[in-house]
C-alpha cells in the first residue's frame, strides 16, 4: 500500500515558516544594528537621533544589499566578515558624506566607530558559540 509521507505534505509549509522567521530575524537584527549605529552617531554629535537613525537604516540597507553575496562567495570561511567590515565602513562612510558633505574626515570616523560597535554585536555571539570549550 502506498502512503504519502507527512514530510512531503508539510515540507512547503515548513519552508515557508522557516523563511518568514528568517526574514523576521534579519529585519529585527537590522533594526537593532541601526539603533546601535545611530547611538554612536549621536555620541559623535553627527546629527539628532531621528536623522541619525534614518541615515543608519539607509546605510545598513545599502551595505546589506551590496555585501549579501559575500557569504556565498566565501562559503565556510570567516574571510567574508573582514571584507564585509571594510566594505561597510567604505559604503556607509560614503553615504554619510552624501548626507553631510563638509565633514569628510568626521564621517569616516563615525562610520568606523559605528561599524565597530555593530560588528561587536555580531561577533560576540559568534565567539561565544565557537570559542574554546
Amino acid at each position: 500500500m502506498y502512503t504519502i509521507s507527512p514530510y512531503d505534505v508539510g515540507g512547503p509549509g515548513v519552508l515557508l515558516v522557516t523563511g518568514l522567521l528568517s526574514i523576521s530575524a534579519l529585519t529585527i537584527l537590522t533594526v537593532i544594528i541601526a539603533i546601535i549605529e545611530a547611538i554612536v552617531m549621536l555620541l559623535f554629535r553627527w546629527d539628532k537621533f531621528r536623522r541619525s537613525l534614518m541615515v543608519s537604516l539607509l546605510m545598513n540597507a545599502v551595505s546589506t544589499v551590496i555585501g549579501s553575496g559575500l557569504i556565498l562567495v566565501f562559503k565556510g570561511s570567516f574571510a567574508w566578515l573582514a571584507i564585509a567590515f571594510i566594505l561597510s565602513v567604505l559604503i556607509e562612510g560614503e553615504i554619510l558624506f552624501w548626507m553631510k558633505r563638509g565633514m569628510a574626515c568626521r564621517n569616516c570616523l563615525v562610520s568606523l566607530a559605528a561599524n565597530l560597535a555593530s560588528y561587536m554585536l555580531v561577533l560576540l555571539p559568534i565567539s561565544l558559540l565557537l570559542g574554546p570549550r
